[in-house]
C-alpha cells in the first residue's frame, strides 16, 4: 500500500473515533500504536524461542533418561548399576590415572554422589585408589584387571544397545547432532565449571 495511502487511513480512522482530536493527538496515537506493535512482536519471538529451547531440552532429557534405561539392563550382569559407573570407568580407563574430585567434576556431579559412585566401583574391586603424590591429601583412581576386564564386556554390550537405538539414523546426521551440540555442552560445561571453582585438567 502506498505510504500517502496508508497514513490518510490512519487519519481517518483517529478522526472517527477522536473528532476533537488535533494534528499534535494523532501523531502521539499513531507513534504509541507502532511501538505498542513492535512490543507486542518481540513478546512473541522471545516467547517463540523459548518454546523451540524448551523442546530441544526435553528431547535431551528425555533420549538421555532412554538411554541410561537400556544400557542399564546391559551392564547388570557385569555387576555395573548406573551409567555413570561405566562412564567412569571408561574415563579412568583413556587418563589411567586421575583424582577422585577431577574424576567427578569431569562429569557435572556433586562430590557427594560421585563419592558414593566410586566407592561402589572401589567396593567391587573395578577401581584401586592411592595417594595423590602432588598433593598427599587427595586420592587419585586407576583401573583394576577385574576393571579392564568388565569395561571390555560393557564396550561390546553396549555396542549392540547403540546400534539398536541409532542404527537407522545414517551417520552424517549422527555427526551432524554432534557438531551442533557440542559448542553448546562446552558453553554451559564452562557455566557449571566457573560456579564450582573447577579448572579441568583435561578436555
Amino acid at each position: 500500500m502506498n505510504k500517502t495511502v496508508e497514513l490518510i487511513k490512519e487519519w481517518v480512522e483517529f478522526e472517527e473515533q477522536h473528532p476533537k482530536g488535533s494534528l499534535e493527538d494523532f501523531c502521539k496515537n499513531f507513534l504509541s500504536a507502532k511501538e505498542k506493535k513492535q512490543s507486542i512482536g518481540k513478546a512473541l519471538a522471545g516467547s517463540s524461542e523459548c518454546l523451540f529451547i524448551y523442546s530441544l531440552t526435553k528431547v535431551i532429557n528425555r533420549l538421555s533418561k532412554l538411554w541410561m534405561y537400556f544400557t542399564l539392563d546391559a551392564m547388570k550382569p557385569m555387576g555395573l548399576t548406573s551409567f555413570d559407573e561405566f562412564v567412569f570407568l571408561y574415563t579412568v580407563h583413556h587418563l589411567k590415572s586421575i583424582r577422585k574430585k577431577d574424576l567427578i567434576y569431569m562429569h557435572f556431579i556433586e562430590i557427594s554422589s560421585g563419592l558414593l559412585v566410586i566407592d561402589r566401583l572401589i567396593n567391587k574391586g573395578f577401581l584401586e585408589e592411592r595417594t595423590d603424590e602432588q598433593d598427599k591429601r587427595s586420592k587419585q583412581v586407576s583401573l583394576t584387571k577385574k576393571g579392564n576386564a568388565t569395561l571390555k564386556v560393557c564396550d561390546v554390550a553396549l555396542s549392540k544397545v547403540a546400534e539398536s537405538l541409532y542404527g537407522e539414523m545414517p551417520e552424517e546426521e549422527l555427526k551432524l547432532c554432534v557438531e551442533y551440540l557440542s559448542p553448546l555442552e562446552n558453553s554451559i560445561a564452562q557455566k557449571w565449571n566457573k560456579i564450582k571453582r573447577f579448572k579441568p585438567v583435561f578436555e
